[in-house]
């Protein structure tokens, strides 16, 4: 069938005036698509009507040939043949699209006339049909003339005027003939006949119009379809432009996290030998000032470091039973100078139940929750607590701080959002982010409940366990004095930070070992000599030139000594593919900036493996 587009219509035609507008211009169009439809629908049933009609024709002819004069039969079979090859001449010229109104117009013209053409060859058998004083043939006639007339009305019906033109020509003759001929009898037939017209008329009117809808719903469909694709490719578009711009981010902060995380290192490491030599009290307490933002600025990167770590899903929970109460002393520990400098109460109720999870993870949880309290507490008291919910431990934090309004609810979890303006120096907004995929990974629910002005409560469901015989080797084990020396330790370090390399020779010889720096793989191997017997320790830089990076020269190092030297990577890259590769390959790994005392204790750890028994 023929459709038509709107994008086909010449600008010539388009309405112009106070009537130019979308809603006017949209049904015009729509109006004249749904016309060549029709038309075009009509046309394309003409070879299966044009059967019927000979069909019926040929019918009558065979009913009326002993009464009627074959030299009248034949010319009307004739006749009614040429109008048909006519329609089929119409139906293969037809264009398989109409582009215009005046296209339109023209071919509902043609259509029009053939069609009263072919009604008045039926309706002249009133004439020469017609056989007085005989009810039955009459009565024959005046069947087959309705039949054809109704046959007529599903197909022509799609187009008003050609329904109208075909009935009138073919009914108005014979109900004429009825109505003159006289008689009661015949008088009635003809009104009969003629509210029958009138009734297939009101049903071609309704037939239309039920089909006209039809159609202009299909067109509707059709360009609401269109509208939701379009719409659609908006939308991935959108969330392409947005993936893309999320993905430009993400390489944007693992690049800029990466080259500010190197002098930074460089920064605490220094900042720290700088401190252990000054005497002076003045100096003293500016170079702890200095140390102290060192500090502040190594918990934004691990903050950073943390949600990098959680989205490339590297982080692995591991369940264990653990006391919850050696897990809140601990936080108590590591918070109460913060908590101290604000003049608040940090407090936890005494517990002794055991929970099921992640220890590091849970206590990564509840030192988020217990820092954002105090972040946002000016007064009063912040209160960790414990209690039995059946098979669970609900672990909850109260503060009686600024409360968060209802607005900013659906966002505390977002990164680097913060329901109140507070100092940056406390944080970048990342506490409760990292807290809400930390809880997802370990599949506890998280909860809270906030009144502005009052305070807020966070609530989070471990599962319980019994008590009896979990260990608490792993809570009462405390790290080895970090101010112990590392002796006469080799270390070979690998960075192609110039700053960085100064710092951890720096740090390493105001610890006590020796260290032989090597700024690529490349000079590492030419300096192995140097370090006059096998290094006790390797610590390596994630990214290094020339296309290697810290695995890579670790492996070669190894492979050249034949001794598996321990070794750590300690670096600033936090890109999740990278992670996962340094976490793959089983060494242990520092991200930096790391404060010294971190460090420290980790190079003792690596000590002691490279003095373990059976190494030679």
């Amino acid at each position: 069938m023929s459709t038509i587009e709107p994008t086909a219509w010449p600008a010539a035609q388009a309405p112009s005036g106070p009537d130019q507008s979308s809603g006017s211009t949209l049904e015009r169009v729509r109006q004249a698509q749904v016309r060549a439809d029709l038309i075009a629908s009509i046309y394309s049933h003409v070879p299966r009507s044009s059967m019927g009609v000979v069909a019926g024709a040929l019918t009558v002819a065979w009913g009326m040939w002993g009464q009627v004069s074959h030299i009248a039969l034949l010319p009307w079979l004739g006749a009614i043949g040429a109008v048909l090859v006519w329609r089929l001449c119409l139906h293969h010229a037809f264009p398989a699209q109409l582009h215009e109104e005046r296209q339109i117009a023209r071919w509902e013209r043609h259509w029009t006339l053939s069609t009263a053409v072919h009604g008045t060859v039926w309706g002249s058998a009133a004439l020469f049909m017609y056989i007085p004083g005989s009810p039955e043939y009459q009565a024959l006639l005046l069947v087959a003339l309705f039949a054809i007339s109704t046959a007529a009305v599903p197909l022509i019906g799609r187009h008003l005027p050609s329904l109208y033109a075909f009935v009138l020509s073919v009914l108005v003759p014979i109900i004429l003939r009825l109505a003159v001929e006289g008689g009661a009898v015949r008088i009635l037939l003809a009104v009969i006949s003629a509210l029958v017209m009138y009734g297939i008329f009101l049903f071609g009117r309704e037939l239309n119009r039920t089909i006209t809808d039809s159609v202009r719903r299909r067109y509707e469909n059709v360009d609401l379809i269109a509208q939701l694709t379009e719409q659609k490719a908006q939308a991935e578009a959108a969330r392409g432009e947005a993936d893309r711009a999320n993905l430009m981010k993400t390489r944007f902060l693992a690049a800029a996290s990466h080259d500010l995380r190197q002098p930074m290192h460089a920064l605490g490491l220094f900042s720290d030998s700088l401190r252990r030599r000054i005497t002076e009290p003045q100096q003293c307490a500016l170079a702890d000032r200095v140390c102290e933002s060192v500090h502040v600025l190594e918990k934004s990167f691990d903050a950073l470091l943390d949600i990098s770590r959680l989205d490339a899903g590297i982080v692995q929970p591991k369940s264990e039973a653990f006391a919850l109460r050696t897990l809140l002393e601990r936080v108590l520990g590591d918070c109460a100078s913060e908590a101290l400098a604000k003049g608040i109460a940090l407090r936890a109720a005494p517990t002794r139940l055991t929970a099921l999870s992640d220890p590091v993870l849970v206590e990564q949880v509840l030192r988020n929750l217990v820092n954002n309290a105090i972040r946002y507490t000016d007064r009063g008291t912040v209160l960790i607590g414990c209690r039995p919910r059946g098979d669970l431990v609900r672990v909850a934090v109260w503060d009686t701080g600024i409360g968060i309004p209802a607005e900013k609810r659906s966002r505390i979890f977002d990164e680097f959002y913060q329901a109140a303006e507070r100092d940056r120096r406390e944080g970048l907004g990342l506490g409760l982010a990292i807290v809400r995929r930390v809880t997802n990974l370990l599949g506890v629910h998280l909860s809270f409940e906030s009144t502005p002005g009052r305070g807020s409560v966070f609530r989070f469901d471990l599962p319980r366990v019994d008590a009896t015989g979990v260990s608490a080797e792993r809570e009462l084990v405390q790290a080895p004095a970090l101010r112990a020396c590392l002796g006469e330790a080799v270390v070979l370090v690998i960075d192609d930070d110039p700053a960085v390399l100064e710092a951890m020779v720096e740090a390493l010889h105001h610890w006590g070992a020796r260290a032989v720096a090597a700024k690529s793989l490349r000079c590492a191997l030419q300096r192995l000599p140097q370090c006059e017997r096998y290094p006790d320790m390797i610590v390596s830089d994630f990214r290094l030139g020339e296309g290697q990076n810290g695995l890579d020269a670790i492996a070669r190092i190894r492979h050249e000594l034949g001794v598996p030297v321990p070794a750590m990577i300690v670096t600033g890259d936090t890109a999740p593919k990278s992670l996962r590769v340094i976490q793959a390959s089983g060494l242990r790994y520092l991200p930096k900036p790391v404060m010294p005392e971190r460090l420290l204790a980790e190079l003792r750890l690596l000590l002691g493996e490279s003095q373990s028994p059976g190494r030679t």
